[in-house]
């Protein structure tokens, strides 16, 4: 079966367990908390040992057959875990998928996790097969009239109480990004607990750490203040921030510019933008930079920042704050040269 994010707590409450999961989407916030929901419910239903697979190019898909087909030493059950870079999985992968899919044993249970997918992507047989042996999840974007609803709700599950004017003003402070609205909901509920929070509250909330804020410094590289968002992610890392989250800002940003630079190339900017939520300022921020960006450079910064990805899980080895220096000088389109000058300099 196919489900949307908000579909997929009641279906591992009320269903039993598939045999096989693929969790997507353009919402990492949704597709992270639905994967730790699917393990809580593995480890309870005895699926103790956790085996992950990172499909990286050259990966050998074999992995993925002798991994079904071979007993664990140490448990009854387990999860098979498979991570796809934004390429997915390429034909070999595809092929795999679907054979596995096809002759999923009882006794494990396949998780796969990726990036958006294309549209072509979810018509592939592969795709397909995960559908009718077990369930995808793909987590959309949520349209303005659902964020104040989702904002709400998330605030309640965290004990928080709202008034209407907060939900809307903090809805559209975060301009549909979750992430960002899951961590400030979880400040204010510390900040303010057993209260009712209104607008006046949100706005000073705001007001104390936008400045330094996680999504204050995509707005700044893309906007070209290349100094002022190397000192934001300086700033960051002294106060403890992790990077795992900076590096969602970053290529949140750098993935949308990219969709936007391609789509300035096609003359179809203007229907893209339409179809976005997000404040005027900031579409006339990404129409302007999309114009002048290049879609090869930032589709090497994706690379990039997959690469960084597998950095941040421990798979693979290097400085991520250094990645991070990268993507945010990459999405800036300034020499990293020039721009250290500049950001050092009192």
């Amino acid at each position: 079966m196919e489900l949307r994010a908000d579909q997929f707590q009641r279906q591992l409450d009320t269903q039993p367990l598939a045999r096989c999961y693929l969790l997507a989407g353009d919402e990492p916030l949704q597709v992270l908390e639905a994967a730790d929901a699917l393990r809580a419910a593995a480890r309870a239903q005895g699926f103790d040992e956790r085996e992950v697979l990172h499909a990286e190019p050259g990966f050998d898909w074999g992995q993925l057959a002798s991994a079904g087909a071979s007993l664990s030493l140490f448990a009854e059950k387990r999860m098979l875990e498979v991570h796809l870079t934004d390429k997915g999985p390429g034909k070999p992968g595809s092929a795999a998928i679907s054979d596995y899919a096809k002759n999923a044993p009882d006794t494990t249970l396949l998780l796969i996790l990726a990036t958006p997918l294309a549209a072509s992507a979810r018509k592939s047989a592969w795709y397909k097969a995960i559908v009718k042996a077990g369930v995808a999840m793909y987590a959309w974007p949520l349209p303005g009239s659902r964020m104040a609803q989702w904002v709400g709700q998330r605030a309640r599950e965290n004990g928080l109480t709202l008034d209407r004017d907060a939900v809307a003003l903090l809805a559209e402070q975060t301009e549909g990004n979750l992430l960002a609205a899951a961590q400030e909901i979880d400040r204010l509920a510390l900040l303010h607990p057993q209260e009712t929070i209104g607008a006046p509250e949100i706005a000073a909330a705001a007001s104390d750490h936008t400045r330094f804020g996680i999504f204050d410094l995509p707005a700044k590289a893309m906007a070209g203040d290349t100094a002022g968002a190397l000192r934001t992610l300086s700033r960051l890392r002294a106060e403890g921030v992790d990077a795992v989250p900076i590096t969602w800002a970053l290529v949140r940003e750098i993935r949308m510019l990219y969709q936007a630079a391609l789509a300035a190339r096609a003359n179809r900017l203007d229907a893209m933008l339409g179809k976005i939520f997000m404040p005027p300022a900031r579409k006339r921020q990404l129409g302007d930079a999309a114009g002048q960006a290049d879609p090869t450079m930032l589709a090497d910064l994706l690379r990039r920042a997959a690469r960084l990805d597998q950095i941040n899980k421990g798979a693979a080895a290097g400085r991520a704050w250094d990645e991070l220096v990268t993507l945010t000088l990459g999405l800036s389109g300034k020499p990293a040269r020039e721009s250290v000058i500049i950001a050092n300099r009192p």
